[in-house]
């Protein structure tokens, strides 16, 4: 599942007429450098989850037949609901397991050793991390033992990140499988972010939320400076 239906309100006025998914790089929507790295691993079902100006990406894309893959579409409605919330309003369109990866990014890592690995954990959850950077202000801050997701704080305050100076954290890539049975828990059209809410909470309850570590190439495009960074540094070309 392709999580796209954010307003992009740090991305304008470059997405006031488009989705941040279709945002131009190089002459090619961001989105599309994903989707064919996924083909080339052997990935072609896809749902897109999208709402704003969600017409766009359903007419760029259609089925994804010219593409060689198969896309379906969930549309969220006026109010969104958060990356938790817009999923379970696909409910209906997801199998037992599946991927859960956010529209604004750009990742090589190898998601066939994800999914093996997320089996081998029996996890209910599995979260693609990396690395935190010392000293990093943004993001989240998750620590993990041996696979297993200790603690998962978005957007912690300077006073938290102190509080694990010299221990081994990381970063949420915004990449996720997961155990449908994770959605039951969650009430249909109410807001719910999988970062701030959903995932705190199984960790608390002692769920199985397992971390997979990537020092792949890895890239996320939310703000105007990032993109434009990524179009002077001429990635992708």
């Amino acid at each position: 599942m392709i999580v796209a239906g954010g307003l992009a309100t740090r991305m304008q006025p470059v997405c006031e007429k488009i989705p941040k998914c279709l945002i131009d790089i190089h002459g090619k929507p961001l989105i599309e450098y994903q989707l064919e790295i996924f083909k080339k691993q052997g990935f072609k079902e896809f749902i897109f989850c999208v709402s704003h100006l969600a017409e766009k990406v359903e007419e760029y894309f259609g089925d994804g037949s010219a593409w060689g893959l198969h896309i379906r579409y969930s549309i969220d409605g006026e109010r969104l609901l958060g990356t938790a919330g817009a999923v379970k309003m696909a409910e209906n369109l997801l199998p037992e397991h599946f991927m859960v990866y956010y529209g604004d990014t750009i990742s090589h890592q190898n998601f066939n050793k994800f999914v093996d690995f997320y089996f081998k954990k029996k996890a209910v959850v599995s979260i693609s991390l990396r690395e935190r950077p010392k000293d990093y202000k943004g993001s989240s801050l998750i620590t993990i033992d041996q696979d297993k997701i200790t603690h998962f704080i978005e957007k912690p305050t300077q006073k938290i990140i102190d509080q694990y100076d010299g221990e081994m954290t990381y970063i949420n890539n915004g990449i996720f499988i997961i155990n449908k049975s994770i959605l039951s828990s969650l009430i249909e059209n109410e807001k719910c972010d999988f970062s701030y809410d959903l995932f705190p909470r199984l960790i608390e309850k002692g769920e199985n939320i397992c971390g997979y570590t990537s020092k792949d190439f890895y890239v996320e495009i939310g703000r105007k400076e990032k993109y434009e960074k990524v179009l002077y540094d001429g990635l992708f070309r």
